[in-house]
């Protein structure tokens, strides 16, 4: 190959990259909006997205956050915070336990191959089929 078409051939794998990039991140953008509960405070200042089980995903200031005292500011994040938890979807249960299956037959065992003490090779292998 000579150095246009090995050039043409990176730009072709960086568009293909790209692409995959793009489609990776509406994926994410669908999964994260999908089952997420959201939160703003009353003032609108912070805003706290919990996926399921009500594990905190992110949260955001507003710039107007920053006029607040540190006090203020962190007893409005903990708010969002725990009214977000509390709405957040429960996390899918795990099936009922079902009955054990019924107890079958056993199948009959085929022999085993007999090999002598030097031989390296395992028994068993695919090749005794």
């Amino acid at each position: 190959m000579n150095n246009p078409q090995l050039i043409e051939e990176m730009r072709w794998q960086l568009k293909q990259i790209e692409d995959r990039k793009a489609d990776n991140q509406r994926l994410l953008a669908g999964i994260a909006g999908s089952d997420h509960t959201t939160v703003v405070s009353p003032d609108r200042s912070v805003t706290v997205l919990a996926g399921p089980g009500g594990v905190v995903s992110e949260v955001r200031l507003a710039p107007e956050a920053m006029r607040f005292d540190a006090v203020t500011l962190s007893r409005t994040i903990t708010a969002a915070i725990r009214e977000a938890v509390s709405a957040g979807r429960p996390l899918a249960q795990p099936p009922a336990p079902q009955a054990p299956p019924a107890p079958q037959a056993p199948q009959p065992q085929r022999p085993r191959r007999q090999t002598p003490a030097d031989d390296d090779e395992p028994y068993d292998t695919v090749f005794d089929v």
